[in-house]
């Protein structure tokens, strides 16, 4: 396959120059290296394979009305070794009802996995699945409706299949190992999977950058190249850069679905992590390294420590337990309630200067971190309230404050009281907040299942109990060093 230089184009989409350049000598060397770790030995693809083997046939007995297919990366041999993730689809015919797809579905899961021995339960995502372990691998048994390209999709996996099939007929079978080491990039920098925790890049995504630039060093070199809105079209549906910005406003990179022209491939891709790509890619055709695939979680040095500390701002955690919901639910809900608790912060007069949040898979535990500018307030509360010329306004807010320690005054043309402070540090505001129960917690903007659980218990970690806590959480140390230490590259 001939290798490109990609380019950007006059109005931003990405295609790829005609060019040759040759690959530094040590790039090789490295995905060498690399492939060597993450591809599959021949024993331990043989044996998957007998597995992927005997799963359908097991599938095509039992789901008679059903067309049993391997979806995802090992349906598309571009899997990493290790990776024990199945997805097995159920094709139905579109005639059949949304109540008929999941009962029929649940129940052909549930015989599937008693057949191979496994055990199952029961997930929920659109609609209910059956999620089974198999000879110690995980499989996902879908159920989804059989459409055809350009058809209107029924339920959110139904492109699935055809992804699956548009890969099989675009992408070299040469060029998977390209995709695995793409992935495995990925990963080592912290941005692969397009779930909701992770907002990164989808292993699909990853199958289309190959297919479109060719050799994991092409695909790096394009993506070192890309700006935010970057538009790549492998297919050519959309024929002005401006009208696919209007569809896809405000996403980072559209990466147009072969499949859907009207789908970002890479929508969940956020802007922090696609500047943190094209950052790496730079830094990797740079200084080209192993580790940039295999990431060394590295805890805050005592240096690092004493420089975060001589911000001469105040760090709060509010730190409680994770609550047992899958991951595409409780990180939603838990920048939800960050950002809540944000607001109450600022509109208090206690000014964040950063924000994050942390998940700890190994202690379950969620934290909640912010960085104040200002964390204390005076006793007394400026209160600025509507023009004087306003005059039932202005007897309301007389009348509401008549009781006010100072005032009222006239400021500007408007009436201004002074009144005592509730809270004048975060901390009492943070607690008071908290405290409530679940019902009043989610009327305040709380999602429920975060309020369940800090309902039950929670805890206000600051100042000395803070840092410690942050020595004693090689996690969280590793978290706050990448948030507050690792430098973009422009």
């Amino acid at each position: 396959m001939k290798i490109l230089k990609s380019k950007i184009l006059k109005g931003g989409f990405l295609n790829s120059g005609n060019e040759k350049e040759k690959t530094n000598p040590k790039i090789l060397e490295i995905k060498k290296i690399v492939l060597e770790k993450i591809k599959p030995k021949k024993n331990e693809a043989e044996e998957m394979k007998n597995f992927l083997n005997d799963l359908l046939r097991v599938s095509k007995i039992i789901a008679v009305d059903a067309e049993p297919l391997i979806v995802g990366s090992m349906g598309r041999g571009t899997w990493l070794s290790g990776d024990n993730d199945i997805d097995l689809f159920l094709l139905f015919p579109k005639g059949i009802s949304r109540e008929e797809l999941e009962e029929k579905g649940l129940k052909y899961g549930k015989k599937i996995t008693e057949e191979l021995s496994g055990k199952y339960m029961i997930k929920y995502a659109e609609h209910p699945y059956v999620r089974a372990e198999i000879k110690k691998r995980n499989v996902d048994i879908v159920p989804c409706y059989k459409i055809k390209k350009g058809e209107r999709i029924i339920s959110a996996v139904d492109r699935s299949p055809l992804h699956l099939k548009y890969v099989l007929s675009k992408l070299d079978p040469s060029l998977r190992d390209e995709v695995r080491i793409l992935k495995q990039f990925f990963k080592g920098i912290g941005v692969y999977g397009s779930d909701l925790k992770n907002l990164g890049i989808s292993g699909y995504a990853c199958e289309l950058l190959v297919i479109k630039y060719g050799k994991f060093e092409n695909v790096i070199e394009a993506i070192s190249k890309m700006k935010p809105g970057t538009v790549i079209d492998i297919e050519r549906y959309w024929k002005s850069v401006k009208k696919v910005k209007e569809k896809f406003k405000n996403e980072v990179l559209i990466l147009i679905d072969p499949v859907d022209k009207n789908r970002n491939t890479t929508a969940s891709l956020s802007s922090e992590n696609f500047i943190k790509i094209v950052s790496k890619t730079k830094e990797f055709l740079e200084n080209p390294s192993i580790d940039f695939f295999f990431k060394k979680k590295k805890e805050l040095t005592n240096e690092e420590l004493k420089k975060i500390k001589s911000r001469g701002t105040k760090f709060i955690g509010i730190l409680f337990e994770k609550p047992d919901i899958i991951n595409d639910i409780l990180y939603p809900q838990v920048r939800k309630a960050s950002e809540r608790l944000s607001k109450l912060l600022e509109s208090h007069d206690f000014r964040l200067i950063r924000k994050c949040e942390f998940v700890n898979d190994e202690s379950n535990k969620v934290y909640l971190i912010f960085e104040l500018e200002f964390w204390t307030a005076p006793k007394i509360e400026k209160k600025i309230g509507p023009p004087i010329f306003v005059i039932k306004n202005s007897n309301d807010f007389l009348s509401k404050y008549k009781d006010a320690e100072f005032g009222p005054y006239v400021e500007n043309n408007c009436w201004v009281i002074e009144k005592e402070r509730r809270f004048d540090n975060a901390s009492s505001l943070l607690k008071n907040f908290l405290s409530k129960d679940e019902n009043e917690l989610i009327q305040e903007g709380i999602p429920s299942y975060i309020a369940k659980s800090i309902q039950k218990e929670f805890r206000i970690i600051e100042h000395k109990e803070f840092w410690k806590t942050v020595k004693n959480d090689k996690e969280l140390s590793s978290f706050l060093k990448e948030k507050y230490f690792e430098k973009i590259k422009i």
